[in-house]
């Protein structure tokens, strides 16, 4: 009698491989991995004599452009990066950009000069721990002096020196949001035109290629500069209580509150509406339904258009 074979016990099932873990992504471009360096906001000078001097703009993560005196305009641009290349040419804040910069947390601004009313306004917002200063008057060692131009002296700076001297906090949710941009939202555009002043009008055309838009200064296009999406919203400007050394009053743009947007991302233009209920609070941009819409990841560029500018898109 042949005997039986020994019985085998199953093998077991290889259990389900982990999950990779997702990786952080930057909340102010929607790019992997999140940066770890804290954030940096400088103010750079849009005059018609500072724009060939232009430095470093195309590697922030976020850049602003706002109405200043005599129909001119300013960027904010914010930096979530360890890139050492300079920016500038830099030049003097505004009171508004306390209320405006207030949602990115207690971040380094900076900036050359300004009214003495508004230094001391902002002096009192870095008191009360909203932000950081990191002004040419107060680490002048983290700027390199450079061209007279007609107008002003050019001043330049850069992220890495600013985050050793003014080390504030890392990037966080300020209210952007990245996605794909579902079938049929918006309408074509691949150019607009938005026009702030009798001086000043930003035109945007869209780069098929590069998914991508060019952004122009009355007409003369920033080279580097090549933002994802393009954020028209339209603010209220006031006039405030300052005045620059000519004695042009200084307006006053308004960003917490509600109004119209306009977002440019792949060719296509989505009207929104931007909200944001208070200084400390970031700004988001929702469709009719009250939905976010989505952004493309990548840097963006966010025209604060004064109300009853026009803005053309086609």
């Amino acid at each position: 009698m042949t005997p039986a074979a020994p019985s085998r016990s199953p093998s077991p099932s290889p259990g389900p491989s982990p999950s990779p873990k997702p990786v952080a992504l930057n909340p102010l471009t929607g790019l992997g991995p999140a940066p770890k360096t804290p954030v940096v906001v400088v103010k750079v000078d849009n005059g018609g004599l500072a724009r060939p001097y232009h430095r470093g703009l195309g590697r922030a993560a976020v850049v602003y452009q706002e109405l200043v005196e005599s129909g001119e305009t300013r960027f904010a641009a914010v930096y979530a990066d360890e890139s050492r290349g300079e920016v500038g040419p830099v030049r003097s804040v505004r009171e508004s950009d306390i209320e405006l910069l207030r949602q990115f947390g207690k971040v380094p601004v900076a900036f050359s000069g300004g009214n003495t009313g508004v230094k001391e306004t902002f002096a009192k917002a870095v008191q009360a721990g909203y932000l950081l200063d990191a002004s040419y008057d107060t680490v002048p060692q983290d700027y390199r002096l450079a061209e007279r131009r007609r107008d002003a002296r050019n001043f330049y700076t850069s992220t890495a020196a600013l985050i050793a001297s003014r080390p504030g906090v890392p990037p966080h949710d300020i209210g952007l949001r990245f996605a794909p941009l579902p079938p049929g939202t918006g309408t074509p555009a691949t150019t607009a035109r938005a026009v702030y002043s009798d001086f000043v009008t930003v035109t945007l055309r869209f780069d098929k290629a590069s998914g991508r838009w060019s952004v122009a200064q009355n007409k003369r296009v920033m080279p580097g500069v090549a933002p994802a999406n393009v954020i028209v919203q339209k603010v209220p400007v006031r006039m405030s209580r300052y005045v620059d050394v000519l004695g042009n009053r200084t307006p006053y743009t308004v960003t917490v509150g509600t109004g119209p947007a306009t977002v440019l991302r792949d060719g296509v233009a989505v009207q929104a509406t931007w909200r944001r209920p208070n200084a400390a609070a970031g700004t988001s941009y929702v469709d009719a339904s009250g939905k976010d819409v989505p952004l493309k990841p990548g840097p963006t560029w966010v025209l604060l258009l004064p109300q009853g500018r026009s803005l053309t898109v086609s």
